[in-house]
């Protein structure tokens, strides 16, 4: 805390900024989002004089006469640049641990100073669908703010969330027999992901047909019909008939030669 303190009164003394304090500055505060390995540009020029600041870091860059600017951290080092056409600061790669309170201090002319509280997000991952029967499961990793949520056209069917960030969010969806097109989507406040359900997707969905209870009782009934017309008895009968047949043929072949001899 004391080095911050120093480097900023080191700042202020050098490039006579004595109209640091901020009670004499305009002054307004913006809720913002980042994404985690990419860019952010804070929204507040500063074209000639001026500073970043963060949190307990205080001053991280001065602006010089709108020519240059020193970067007064590591924090930062290699990410953090000013563009002196825009007078826009932006900060590159973004890391989780670049969270928290910046302002923006503009001494162009009457001093104006913007707070930005930035909150720095991972892109959320893409949900994942599984089927048992007549229902699917749609999961995704849980994050900061995620959100996952079943929709069906412009309706929201249910919605989950939870504080718990090292846990999977799951959401169960009973599909009717008749199936519309469904999203799954996962979202958080700087992207989302979705996944459609319907007849055409390829995923298993497998439904479970009704069976009229009438279907129930006759069912039984014709393949208890079939079993008996297909019983081995049935063949049995006509092996019987057949060696009759053939015994009677025998006796009167016999009693012919009996009455020629």
């Amino acid at each position: 805390m004391e080095t911050t303190h120093l480097r900023t009164c080191f700042v202020l003394l050098v490039f006579g900024l004595t109209e640091f304090g901020p009670s004499t500055a305009q002054s307004g505060r913006q809720q913002v989002h980042g994404i985690m390995g990419e860019s952010f540009t804070f929204p507040a020029p500063v074209l000639t004089r001026g500073f970043l600041l963060h949190g307990e870091l205080g001053a991280v860059a001065v602006i010089i006469e709108g020519i240059d600017y020193i970067l007064l951290t590591d924090t930062f080092k290699d990410r953090l640049q000013w563009d002196k056409q825009t007078g826009l600061f932006t900060i590159t790669e973004l890391k989780l641990q670049d969270d928290g309170e910046y302002k923006v201090d503009n001494s162009d002319g009457q001093r104006i100073q913007i707070t930005f509280q930035l909150t720095v997000y991972k892109r959320v991952s893409k949900p994942t669908v599984d089927t048992q029967n007549c229902s699917v499961l749609c999961s995704v990793e849980n994050d900061r703010d995620v959100t996952l949520s079943w929709t069906r056209e412009k309706e929201i069917l249910n919605k989950t969330s939870s504080p718990h960030l090292k846990t999977t969010l799951s959401l169960r969806l009973d599909i009717e027999r008749h199936p519309e097109t469904y999203y799954c989507e996962a979202k958080n406040p700087v992207s989302s992901e979705r996944l459609r359900v319907d007849k055409t997707t390829k995923v298993n969905l497998r439904y479970i047909p009704v069976i009229p209870s009438t279907a129930l009782l006759v069912f039984p009934g014709v393949f208890l019909f079939y079993f008996i017309k297909q019983k081995p008895g049935d063949d049995d009968g006509d092996e019987i008939k057949t060696l009759e047949s053939g015994r009677r043929k025998g006796e009167a072949d016999w009693s012919r030669t009996g009455m020629n001899e």
